[in-house]
């Protein structure tokens, strides 16, 4: 290539002023010089957009618009963005140094159909303290559909901000579906993967992910919340689907479901028992039990929903 890759980098930003600070300078530090840094703030009602538009410069541009959500920013992000490549960042959340500029020394290796993935860790507060997922997606992959099944298998997950995705492929897949709120990265890099030829994993490629926030999406159960990852899953299986109905596959689709089902059994029956029907459109069989050994023990005895029924009470 004769010319540099520019690379964009995305921030949805909504009521973090006691990080975006942080989560700006990462991404102004990056090793790489070819940066552009977009910032959507999402009607924050803090200061966060105050702190936001005090980096601006000709690097980093500060947009604003009314609460739609984070999918809708980052949707907007992408709109204003101009950079080949493109890499997703939450508020809360740090780069290190040299990701972006390994990750497209990697991407130089391949072409346009290839999505660069890292390494990532979690802390609370300080990087220092940060611990690194050492997990069996770690690696590179020929077929990024194996990726989402060994991921669904309990195999692996990526933080969202690990991965470096070319434009293309994003064109391709299409926007971030602005409808749900609890897993819309799931729904959203399922869809890129899928867009794929290939993932390749870079190792020293690193980025902390926090912890531990009350305020996190991810830490929200509303009825709403919950809705929306199970809708996620059913997208999971219409993507998937359209392109390989392995047993295989169908058998890691079945596995979200069945991780749904455990999670809110004993809360949301009604939306388990949709669940439920989702699972067995897939004709895997019959369901079975997931989680710790002892719970596994259990349902082999008493029956795996009678296990779901009594598992609060193994806890206390």
């Amino acid at each position: 290539m004769n010319r540099m890759l520019k690379v964009s980098i995305l921030i949805p930003l909504y009521n973090s002023e006691k990080y975006i600070g942080k989560t700006i300078q990462s991404a102004i530090n990056q090793t790489y010089p070819n940066i552009e840094i977009v910032i959507i703030d999402d009607g924050s009602t803090d200061n966060s957009f105050q702190l936001a538009k005090q980096f601006e410069s000709g690097q980093v541009k500060v947009y604003h618009q009314t609460n739609k959500g984070a999918s809708s920013a980052r949707n907007l992000a992408f709109k204003y963005s101009t950079g080949d490549l493109i890499q997703y960042l939450d508020a809360d959340d740090l780069l290190h140094p040299e990701k972006i500029e390994l990750q497209v020394s990697s991407y130089l290796n391949y072409d346009h159909q290839t999505i660069i993935s890292g390494t990532w860790g979690r802390f609370n507060n300080d990087i220092k303290d940060v611990i690194w997922e050492k997990q069996t997606t770690n690696k590179d992959y020929n077929n990024p559909i194996n990726w989402l099944i060994d991921s669904w298998n309990g195999l692996g997950m990526a933080a969202m901000h690990s991965w470096l995705i070319p434009r293309y492929l994003i064109e391709k897949a299409g926007p971030w579906n602005e409808s749900l709120s609890l897993n819309d990265d799931g729904d959203f890099f399922c869809r890129v993967l899928l867009q794929a030829e290939s993932i390749s994993f870079v190792p020293d490629s690193k980025v902390y992910y926090r912890s531990n926030i009350k305020t996190s999406l991810s830490q929200l159960r509303s009825d709403k919340a919950i809705m929306s990852e199970l809708n996620s899953y059913y997208l999971y299986t219409k993507h998937c689907l359209a392109i390989s109905d392995s047993t295989v596959l169908k058998r890691a689709l079945a596995n979200n479901y069945l991780h749904f089902i455990n999670q809110y059994y004993n809360t949301h029956k009604h939306l388990t028992k949709i669940a439920e029907k989702y699972f067995y459109e897939l004709e895997v069989g019959k369901m079975w039990p997931i989680g710790s050994k002892r719970f596994q023990q259990l349902a082999k005895i008493i029956g795996y929903k009678a296990a779901l029924t009594i598992r609060p009470l193994l806890t206390k």
